[in-house]
């Protein structure tokens, strides 16, 4: 007998967003409590939001890892975690994006990580560039563009992933 194969669910990315009220409660609640972490200005501030999370966010690609902390330390260029607070605060400044991947609901920041389109003008190109990872920026996607940092949060306010993959 042959198993049938599940194949993933299809994703559906809405237009550009930038109206907050359109984040469920729960997701405007995480949102606030990232962004209350980092205007703390220290990286141990993250936990609480990270712990509000029954599993934990990933912040590269393999899973979750022991210490969240001492990942984001490791993967900020000061190995402090200044600059995942400062990466953090200006993804959920920008404009974000609804994905529908069958019965879950993600927010994604910044938009144009999924809708990627050349900069319109000089405070849009400094608003992507705040948007990278130091250390993504010698690298880039096979079309050019840089490797952007992504957070996401659930509809139900679990805290997805914060990361910079292509």
């Amino acid at each position: 007998m042959t198993r049938a194969r599940k194949t993933p669910a299809a994703e559906a990315v809405s237009d550009t967003l930038t109206d907050l009220s359109l984040l469920s409660a729960a997701t405007r609640a995480m949102r606030e409590k990232i962004l209350a972490a980092c205007e703390t200005g220290d990286i141990e501030a993250l936990r609480i939001p990270i712990d509000w999370n029954e599993l934990r966010p990933m912040f590269q690609r393999g899973g979750a890892p022991a210490d969240p902390i001492e990942t984001l330390k490791a993967l900020s260029f000061d190995r402090k975690g200044r600059e995942s607070l400062a990466l953090a605060s200006a993804v959920l400044a920008q404009p974000f994006v609804r994905i529908a991947r069958g019965p879950v609901t993600l927010y994604e920041w910044p938009a144009y990580a999924r809708h990627p389109a050349p900069p319109a003008d000089e405070d849009a190109a400094r608003a992507l560039w705040s948007c990278v990872r130091f250390s993504d920026l010698a690298r880039s996607n096979a079309e050019g563009r840089p490797h952007v940092t992504r957070l996401a949060i659930a509809a139900d306010g679990v805290w997805h992933y914060f990361w910079s993959v292509d």
